[in-house]
């Protein structure tokens, strides 16, 4: 790789040196969109800077590191005003990046910074022979959706946040035609497969979603509780007949997860009679975030008192060794 190619304004990120600023720039460009998760992940990494500065590793890169906080950095004088966080994937395999944070301090936007950091990312993973690189961006950001297309990545799926609008809870509804029961054992079967339509993994490798944890038991539960967690389930019955399912999973540090699973046909009813029940059962509710499908029964979730946070789309590039600008290594 020619190392001339790049703008010389970029370079690695230094922990040591680097992890406040870059915590100060991403809380600077997106403070007013943080969801939870967000805000706890600048916090860890604020005290992470604070109290094991002094013991970071020079040198250490996304390969050889533990620690998801590496990657590129553009500077300005001495100062960070550009960011890409680059994380090797190993719980799917070493061949496969996550691009995240990519923020660029307002005062310094619109000359192409996020665009070089990202080329100079997608160069990193290609000589580390990487195969396939993952984002996501925000739906309300056609800029950044338009650059990352210009760069070879395509969209595979599209996620709404939910969160309950806990002002508008008296108008929650339900729907008398269908009752709410705990979970029963014999229901697990069919539930799980509507939670891995619901939830496959190549959307949600990066939430804390595991169809073991979620299987009914007590000594799951039991596992659950130790762990200082909690997990609740609930199933939507109508005429007999199971239609949906509802756990809810808290032990998180920001925030609680809801898991919905249900019958295509009834996905509607369904979530209408769930979503009350475990609105009304928790000791928090406004913890509660639920990740699903967007554009889809958006009614009713507003019915039931929640509102969108946010919708991403999840975005995949499939590493090839003729990408126009890599031509010139």
């Amino acid at each position: 790789m020619n190392p001339n190619r790049f703008d010389s304004h970029i370079r690695a990120i230094e922990l040591r040196r680097d992890l406040a600023s870059i915590a100060d720039l991403i809380d600077l460009c997106f403070s007013d969109q943080m969801d939870a998760e967000g805000r706890d992940y600048i916090r860890h990494v604020r005290q992470i800077a604070r109290q094991l500065g002094n013991f970071f590793v020079a040198g250490t890169t996304p390969e050889n590191s533990q620690l998801p906080f590496h990657g590129y950095v553009w500077e300005e004088n001495g100062r960070i005003v550009g960011n890409l966080t680059l994380i090797q994937v190993r719980k799917i395999d070493r061949r496969t990046y996550l691009i995240a944070n990519v923020a660029v301090h307002p005062d310094w936007r619109g000359r192409g910074i996020g665009r070089l950091l990202t080329e100079r990312a997608i160069a990193h993973v290609r000589a580390h022979r990487g195969q396939k690189i993952h984002l996501q961006v925000r739906v309300d950001n056609p800029s950044a959706i338009h650059i990352y297309q210009d760069l070879g990545f395509e969209e595979m799926a599209r996620r709404t946040t939910w969160v309950p609008d806990l002002a508008s809870r008296s108008g929650r509804e339900t729907t008398h035609e269908v009752l709410v029961t705990k979970r029963k054992r014999e229901q697990w079967s069919q539930q799980k497969e509507w939670l891995r339509a619901m939830y496959p993994y190549s959307v949600t490798w990066n939430l804390p979603f595991s169809m073991e944890r979620l299987e009914p038991g007590f000594w799951n539960w039991l596992s659950v509780f130790l762990n200082g967690g909690n997990i609740r389930g609930w199933s939507a019955m109508k005429n007999g007949v199971n239609i949906g399912t509802a756990v809810w999973e808290t032990g998180f540090s920001g925030c609680d997860y809801v898991w919905l699973g249900t019958k295509n046909d009834h996905e509607n009813e369904a979530i209408r009679s769930l979503l009350p029940v475990v609105l009304s059962s928790v000791n928090h509710p406004s913890r509660i975030t639920i990740n699903y499908p967007a554009e889809r029964a958006i009614n009713a979730f507003h019915d039931t008192g929640m509102v969108e946070e946010h919708t991403l789309i999840w975005m995949i590039k499939a590493m090839e060794p003729n990408d126009a600008f890599d031509q010139q290594t």
